[in-house]
């Protein structure tokens, strides 16, 4: 980790804030999935963590992430931000084409808080809260056409979480909630598929499946990529047992995919 210009933190709580996403990460990928990464901060105006990029220095070997953390940011800032858990996410994963954008930013944003949550950073209402609040601007609009079409924000990292969301889901009901999502993106990562190699996301997508010996990955982004796919979040909400209420987020374990739910928090 290196630092341009001066923080008010210590340098103990910076190498705290990178410790706990480096083991965030871990939780999802099983390790570190860049044998070597090279942490740039640069220290800016304001109080709190700023815009990030990660991508890979072929030319040196390692996995590199600028990221941008306001002067004034307090150690209780550092712990709540989620942005480098984010960033270190996009390294176990290629660095696909521009139009297929949504599908490295819809595993960082969707594994990003069961990461967090993992390490007791964060809460499940935390989690399933962002996924209700945020969730519908994930949706196509009208005239809006497949993921691989998207423009905005709003489809590009949440559009992308529900479909890791979709699969997350699916690969649970086929294996019996044996495996998740994550087993997928851990037989990427092991087959080579990081940040250093350079895949395309159809050579990625065959690998996660392959690991698990099934074909959800790639007929779930047949379905999402090209085409304005419906999604009834409702109905998706009440089967994983989640409601929304002005007292929050709470949980319904009778639920018809509640274990799911809970599996997908705790990483059985």
């Amino acid at each position: 980790v290196t630092v341009a210009g001066r923080l008010n933190i210590s340098q103990s709580d910076l190498q705290a804030y990178v410790t706990s996403a480096a083991l965030s990460v871990a939780k999802i990928y099983g390790q570190i999935p860049a044998k070597r990464t090279v942490i740039r901060v640069e220290a800016v105006d304001g109080d709190s963590v700023g815009f990030a990029t990660s991508t890979y220095d072929d030319d040196n070997d390692y996995g590199l992430i600028e990221i941008a953390i306001g002067r004034n940011t307090s150690r209780e800032t550092l712990d709540q931000s989620w942005t480098l858990t984010h960033e270190m996410l996009h390294l176990g994963f290629p660095i696909v084409e521009h139009s297929k954008r949504w599908l490295a930013e819809g595993i960082a944003t969707y594994e990003e808080p069961i990461g967090r949550l993992r390490m007791g950073m964060i809460g499940a209402d935390d989690l399933w809260g962002d996924l209700v609040r945020h969730g519908p601007g994930g949706l196509p609009q009208p005239g809006d056409r497949g993921l691989n079409y998207s423009r905005t924000f709003e489809r590009i990292y949440w559009g992308g979480a529900i479909y890791c969301l979709l699969a997350d889901i699916e690969i649970r009901q086929k294996t019996g909630n044996r495996y998740g999502l994550e087993h997928a993106l851990r037989g990427i990562a092991s087959g080579g598929g990081t940040a250093r190699s350079d895949w395309s996301a159809s050579q990625a997508l065959a690998a996660g499946d392959q690991a698990l010996n099934l074909d959800v990955l790639r007929s779930l982004y047949k379905k999402m990529a090209f085409d304005a796919y419906p999604v009834d979040l409702a109905r998706l909400w009440q089967q994983l047992g989640i409601k929304r209420t002005s007292n929050g987020i709470v949980f319904d374990n009778s639920a018809p995919l509640a274990k799911i739910r809970q599996a997908i928090e705790r990483g059985d």
